[in-house]
């Protein structure tokens, strides 16, 4: 029988590499059409990332899709996801924002499989939003990248050529996935956007509200919708695995 999980907008619907072997934390290890290798304090670390089927503004500028897939590279099981945001409250629609969750015995399945999956659940939503011929949107380009020693992330994006860039500051806090009594628990990660424009500050999320099985987070792509009232931020969420780490998609909004 094939199931699924319901994802909301403040978890994962967004540290450190995980250190060999000793750590057997609860992310499978996820293939991707990419794979990277990074160098840090502990050595090299595989960086594997989801691969993005489809994404965009619906035609009235309002919501926001985004779905990908990845895979498990020791079970073969395919995952997919999907998260669609109502972009004003920067919140998942009801039952927008789903991922499959797959047996071992739906492992032939392929990645298109999965995907196909969610876009049949949801396809009264989407057809409801209008977010069956999607508009990519305006990628902004990023004009500067500053990563602080307190983990924290600050870039510039140009909206308009009449104002000064946006500032976006994504601000995170980190838990070591090694407890008090030294057991080994899971990794958490919580994040926050605050965002300077026009002389005014907006702040979206809560640095309280840690997610499990999460290392860091870094922004990856701003894009501004048709009608320029919008922005949506793509979040690069990094989740341990036995083999390294995979990057997963994380998705936030707000009106300008």
């Amino acid at each position: 029988m094939i199931g699924g999980q319901t994802l909301h907008p403040q978890m994962g619907c967004p540290g450190k590499s995980i250190v060999g072997m000793k750590r057997f934390l609860l992310v499978p290890v996820l293939f991707a059409a990419s794979t990277l290798v990074l160098v840090d304090l502990v050595g090299l670390a595989a960086v594997f990332r989801t691969s993005r089927r489809l994404s965009g503004f619906s035609i009235d500028n309002r919501h926001y899709i985004y779905l990908e897939s990845s895979r498990n590279s020791v079970t073969e099981i395919p995952l997919a996801q999907i998260q669609i945001i109502d972009v004003a409250n920067n919140a998942c629609v009801r039952n927008g924002c789903l991922k499959t969750d797959y047996t071992q015995d739906q492992a032939n399945l392929s990645n298109k499989a999965a995907e196909d999956e969610l876009l049949q659940r949801t396809a009264s939503i989407r057809q409801s939003l209008r977010l069956n011929q999607l508009k990519v949107g305006l990628p902004l380009p990023i004009i500067s990248r500053k990563t602080n020693p307190d983990r924290s992330e600050t870039v510039q994006v140009r909206v308009s050529t009449q104002t000064q860039p946006m500032q976006i500051l994504l601000q995170q806090r980190y838990l070591s996935p090694i407890d008090p009594g030294g057991d080994f628990t899971v990794d958490r990660a919580s994040m926050r956007l605050v965002i300077n424009y026009n002389n005014s500050r907006l702040t979206i999320g809560d640095l309280n509200n840690y997610r499990d099985a999460v290392q860091k987070y870094s922004i990856r792509e701003v894009r501004l919708s048709p009608d320029r009232r919008n922005i949506v931020v793509l979040i690069d969420m990094t989740q341990p695995t036995y083999e390294g780490v995979v990057q997963t998609t994380f998705v936030q909004s707000f009106p300008i």
